[in-house]
């Protein structure tokens, strides 16, 4: 494992870290390698590439997130904890919920909140319709399209807030949400495109108000 690539990657992102930080990522990526191979949590077998394509794809929506000051922020369908957790270490004045309905993602997700120690994250092992509660951002990843959500995560948001969702290169963006659109009218959005450094891939963030 290459230990310069996540320091060096939160630097360019202009996102602190310090020794803890980097020890919590290392501790959670120790407990996906280990919990890969039964679990299948991620495509990815190698350490690296667990770091770039997960860990710094999702640090990179950090400073915009941080820019809304959210009090409170749920990850619908966290899966292993992408985006919840990563944003979770990076921005601990926040508290997150993480929404997964798979019994064995949860079991993984509290082994590693505990292992963690992380204090500002909970679980809802409900499906996303049946959770009752309201957040400033809603956020998720590799998630459904966006025309296929919509109405379930909107409930969510609460009022004045933000849904936050990564997506692929903005034309992937654009096609989602010309389609919403033609179901729900007019849709106050944005498109984001974020740079995810070490991954040579275009990246972006639709966002919902």
């Amino acid at each position: 494992m290459d230990k310069s690539l996540l320091p060096e990657a939160l630097d360019r992102l202009k996102i602190g870290c310090d020794e803890a930080v980097l020890s919590r990522f290392y501790t959670y990526l120790g407990e996906i390698m280990l919990f890969n191979p039964s679990y299948k949590l991620v495509a990815q077998e190698d350490e690296d590439e667990i770091i770039i394509r997960h860990f710094i794809d999702c640090a990179a929506a950090v400073p915009y997130i941080s820019s809304l000051s959210p009090g409170s922020v749920a990850d619908v369908g966290t899966g292993a904890g992408f985006p919840g957790i990563v944003l979770a270490i990076l921005m601990p004045g926040v508290e997150f919920t993480l929404v997964e309905r798979m019994s064995r993602r949860v079991s993984f997700l509290r082994n590693v909140l505990a292992r963690l120690g992380l204090d500002n994250v909970r679980i809802d092992s409900r499906d996303a319709k049946c959770v009752a509660d309201t957040f400033d951002v809603v956020t998720a990843r590799a998630f459904h399209p966006v025309y296929d959500c919509f109405d379930e995560m909107r409930r969510l948001v609460a009022p004045g807030g933000r849904m936050v969702l990564y997506k692929g290169p903005a034309r992937n963006a654009e096609a989602e949400l010309s389609i919403l659109k033609k179901g729900h009218g007019v849709v106050d959005s944005e498109i984001l495109s974020i740079d995810v450094p070490f991954l040579d891939e275009a990246r972006s963030l639709l966002v919902l108000r």
